[in-house]
């Protein structure tokens, strides 16, 4: 699993993630008109698919329509940022900075309350699936193997809080989460601490102590925001 994507397939999600990613990555800046016929023409596809995806893209805010004017690309203010697929996009050609450290200050204030809260209502086999994800992530050889443990640990925790507002961050956490791990990886952050990091949420949450389990999310977290900021300065100064 690397970066998760869009879920859309065929002729119309083509289209859509095309749009859509040029629209979220700047190539196509507010203001730009899209033209249905070029369009049309571009991909291939009927006027109906065209007019589908435009409706789709003004539902999350990225386009909108004037008489006279035709469709054009909105302001930036006007995108619904908390749309999966607009996450997705944002991360489409590399790791979207501000989306990795914005969403890095919201875990903070969300999933350390998580972890509290699961303390005491997780299932036992909840308690075993984000131990087996340490786990897993100890012993995976790949980035994406330990991109996929980290993202069970974290998805579990928010199920077992037994909030179902919370369990519903993880459509605003998954996008990314991945994308973070991979770049972290791939440039080999982690390591030792990082997995004591994690176990020590695991084992807190074990003992079926609320606090412990808060103050070990919390510094996991302000952790990895750190190393996320770290991160993003060397590979910006290597730009």
């Amino acid at each position: 699993m690397t970066t998760p994507a869009p879920t859309h397939r065929g002729l119309h999600g083509t289209v859509l993630n095309a749009l859509g990613s040029r629209i979220v990555s700047g190539k196509l800046t507010p203001g730009s008109t899209l033209d249905l016929e070029q369009t049309q023409s571009e991909f291939a596809v009927s006027r109906t698919v065209v007019r589908e995806v435009l409706r789709e893209l003004a539902a999350k805010g990225l386009i909108g329509a004037r008489p006279g004017f035709g469709t054009f690309v909105q302001e930036r203010s006007s995108w619904n940022l908390l749309d999966v697929d607009v996450m997705a996009w944002r991360n489409a050609d590399g790791p979207d900075p501000r989306l990795l450290i914005e969403l890095g200050q919201v875990r903070i204030l969300v999933e350390p309350f998580a972890a509290r809260l699961a303390a005491a209502s997780a299932t036992p086999a909840q308690l075993e699936q984000i131990a087996a994800a340490v786990d897993d992530m100890a012993a995976s050889a790949s980035v994406d193997d330990t991109t996929n443990a980290d993202i069970t640990f974290h998805m579990t925790i928010l199920r077992a809080s037994g909030n179902e507002l919370l369990e519903r961050f993880q459509v605003l956490l998954l996008p990314a989460l991945g994308a973070r791990d991979v770049m972290m990886l791939a440039h080999d952050q982690g390591g030792m601490s990082y997995l004591a990091q994690h176990r020590a949420v695991s084992d807190a949450l074990a003992a079926r102590d609320p606090q412990a389990s808060e103050a070990a999310m919390r510094t996991l977290l302000e952790l990895a925001l750190e190393d996320t900021q770290a991160e993003l300065r060397t590979l910006s100064a290597q730009e």
